[in-house]
């Protein structure tokens, strides 16, 4: 057996659901798209972290000669029904801040690369995606996301790991190409609720709900609330709804205990009135593009979630924010979403008491919010 093959043979020992390897060249493909829409993609070409630069492979890191890539399947087991619709699945599961059995699995297969005597180097710069479909492991979806090609039952829930290192191995044949079936109507555009998938295989990262609930500056643009539904925290519409993924959703999967466990602390109620300690602690570690210091972020999404949802039993804890939250964001936000509740007399009450000593963006929401009873 060789090294290709010792390599890929421990990756599925492991339970990686699949393994290839590309060369160390330049993803000219990622440049080439990325640099025709620079308006889209400019906030991952920065100094601190810059995706095009991860592209060129070998132009930084001129030790590499191949890539191997490793398909992490996340969707293992059942996710409680409390989050669903409201935080993505990669990310209730996502082991950066809190090593569990992933990362266990990870760590084993770099130890394996130290027992070959190969070097290796896993950065999360390199274009993770594109790296796969030339490495044979995936194809792509018209909703931008990959899936796998001989493993998950074809299903798009994996997380792509690409590898780099310093052997020579044989590149495996690339899958740059859409798997969809001809008979799909675009399902995934039709349920892109913000517009962000624009045309098969096109998206602007800037108008998707993920992007909007953990890098959008100030307050949510008014436009795009509503089609955010109750999502706080990543979306995973697009792949909901895809008929590639029905085959893997339909299983009767175990449930996850430890994720069930810790679902209440992600009640929409608990996280618009949650303080910093309970973010710190209980909430950032699956949370943590949003920084610690920035609770009002996530107290935001909850109150625009809680709008949407429309239940007026929350009304209590969106007033008692609108009236003592800290962040202008969290308390326009509450403003709005007493407004989408439908003018029920206790919220009006509210928003016409708050409007005397409110200024700035609180004082414009509350005035939306009025006009919207």
């Amino acid at each position: 057996m060789n090294l290709k093959e010792r390599l890929r043979a421990k990756a599925l020992e492991l339970g990686f659901a699949d393994a290839g390897f590309t060369t160390a060249e330049p993803l000219d493909l990622y440049i080439k798209e990325i640099d025709s829409r620079p308006e889209m993609y400019d906030w991952v070409m920065t100094e601190a972290f810059n995706t095009r630069r991860g592209a060129s492979l070998s132009g930084k890191y001129p030790w590499a000669r191949s890539v191997m890539v490793v398909l992490r399947n996340y969707y293992r087991r059942r996710f409680p029904a409390e989050l669903t619709g409201k935080i993505g699945r990669c990310y209730q599961v996502d082991e950066r801040q809190e090593p569990g059995e992933e990362r266990r699995r990870i760590q084993a297969l770099f130890d394996f690369f130290k027992a070959e005597n190969v070097r290796f180097h896993l950065d999360g710069e390199v274009p993770a995606r594109m790296s796969a479909a030339r490495a044979g492991v995936v194809t792509y979806g018209k909703n931008c996301f990959v899936f796998s090609r001989r493993a998950m039952r074809g299903a798009s829930w994996l997380e792509s790991l690409p590898i780099l290192l310093d052997a020579e191995i044989e590149p495996d044949e690339p899958s740059v190409e859409v798997g969809c079936p001809d008979w799909c109507k675009n399902a995934c555009l039709a349920a892109c609720p913000t517009g962000a998938l624009f045309s098969p295989r096109k998206m602007n990262p800037r108008k998707c709900i993920a992007y909007q609930s953990y890098y959008g500056q100030g307050i949510t643009p008014l436009e795009m609330r509503a089609p955010m539904g109750t999502w706080i925290y990543g979306c995973d519409r697009c792949q909901e709804v895809c008929p590639r993924n029905q085959p893997w959703m339909s299983q009767d999967l175990p449930a996850n205990p430890a994720l069930e466990a810790r679902a209440g602390d992600f009640t929409l109620e608990k996280l618009l009135t949650m303080d910093a300690e309970h973010h710190a602690s209980r909430v950032w570690p699956l949370t943590f593009y949003i920084s610690r210091k920035n609770t009002g972020l996530l107290q935001m999404n909850a109150a625009r979630a809680l709008g949407n949802q429309g239940d007026r039993d929350h009304a209590p804890a969106l007033i008692k924010s609108l009236n003592e939250n800290p962040d202008e964001r969290v308390r326009g936000m509450a403003a709005w979403a007493l407004g989408r509740l439908g003018g029920g007399a206790q919220a009006v009450a509210a928003l016409e008491a708050a409007r005397p000593r409110a200024d700035g963006l609180a004082a414009e929401e509350i005035a939306r919010a009025l006009e919207m009873r």
